[in-house]
């Protein structure tokens, strides 16, 4: 087992956690809504045109990401999971 990252996340009062491992590529979504963890995995696991800031928060470029790819591509979806999905993601609570 590689390293894991680890983010806590919340919908409505169902409070989980999102776990990655970096050597294996595979994202574990911890949630009790079924629909919720499936529509956050779904989510998680696919390809996506963010526009990221680059050198400045005005200064924006459109990136193609998969979040599975790296702990980098998964901060920068999970920045906009809570628009896609409506789960929280909680950085400062710790999981």
């Amino acid at each position: 087992m590689g390293q894991l990252f680890r983010v806590a996340v919340q919908y409505k009062n169902d409070n989980g956690f999102i776990e990655y491992d970096t050597d294996t590529k595979e994202i574990n979504v911890i949630l009790k809504d079924e629909s919720k963890r499936s529509e956050v995995e779904k989510y998680l696991t696919t390809e996506h045109v963010i526009n990221a800031p680059q050198n400045t928060l005005l200064d924006f470029k459109k990136c193609l990401i998969t979040p599975v790819n790296n702990v980098e591509d998964l901060k920068l979806a999970l920045t906009r999971l809570w628009q896609t999905t409506g789960v929280h993601v909680d950085w400062s609570r710790p999981v």
